[in-house]
């Protein structure tokens, strides 16, 4: 899968300053919703439920399989803790307890921009769509300015970002209906990988209009009008208004079907 969410588009720079602000409203209604939802979800995602009492906290938690999910978040934390991380593959048991206030970080990705005249290196945020998070020192945007070597880098935190992200992952692949509920409110969830953080798998849910960016033409023309080195997607308006309902699309289909039925009767 491509880092980008969408492809080049074709917009006019005026088009283009609108779609922003348009962008902007959507993102802070689906991000005040989404925050909504996971606050009254947070109970879901306490990590002694899939790993008892492996994790520290108060009193006896057991858990069917908890041994094997120990054993799989070893594998994929030790995977993530090569290039570019270099860390430590230890992982002391109980493991430290994590709170499960969850956080959301804008998805970002490198775009390389090469027309025939310049060539351009640009960070590109999707405003809707958002890493999740247990919470730590580090965002998603500052562990990727640490391997760049944009930000100083502190082993210890980062080595909670990468277990944490790691224990996410754990907990969507152990509770598939944690998938199931999202998509019942229309988000959709992924598990992504950034070129940037070699093997760490990320947790991201999409609301269900994407984003995207405009031709490279139009970007450089954008970047330099603004002096800013870094862009932020844009909706489709013609999109938003076709959002889909799982559930009424299910419904549709045993509609039909029944149709489908009484009709050759």
């Amino acid at each position: 899968m491509s880092d980008s969410l969408g492809v080049g588009q074709q917009f006019s720079l005026e088009q283009l300053g609108r779609l922003h602000r348009i962008t902007q409203q959507v993102e802070k209604t689906c991000r005040t919703q989404l925050r909504a939802y996971l606050d009254a979800l947070a109970p879901l995602f306490r990590p002694r439920r899939v790993l008892g009492n492996h994790m520290e906290g108060s009193g006896k938690e057991t858990v069917t399989g908890s041994d094997q999910n120990l054993a799989d978040l070893r594998d994929v934390y030790f995977k993530a803790c090569g290039r570019p991380f270099d860390l430590r593959k230890e992982l002391p048991v109980p493991l430290e307890s994590v709170p499960s206030q969850i956080q959301l970080h804008e998805w970002e990705y490198t775009h390389h921009i090469q027309t025939e005249r310049e060539r351009m290196t640009i960070n590109v945020v999707a405003p809707l769509t958002w890493v999740l998070a247990f919470p730590s020192a580090y965002t998603y945007s500052m562990v990727r300015q640490v391997v760049t070597g944009q930000q100083e880098r502190d082993a210890e935190s980062l080595r909670s970002f990468v277990l944490r992200a790691s224990l996410m992952h754990l907990m969507f692949s152990r509770l598939p209906e944690l998938t199931t509920l999202f998509e019942g409110l229309r988000y959709r969830v992924e598990i992504r990988k950034s070129p940037q953080l070699g093997e760490l798998p990320l947790v991201t849910v999409s609301a269900p209009i994407g984003t995207h960016r405009p031709s490279d033409d139009l970007l450089l023309l954008a970047v330099r009008f603004t002096g800013r080195s870094g862009f932020v997607e844009v909706v489709d308006p013609e999109q938003a208004a076709q959002i889909s309902d799982p559930l009424q699309s299910q419904i549709v289909k045993i509609l039909e079907a029944a149709n489908d039925t009484s009709t050759s009767d």
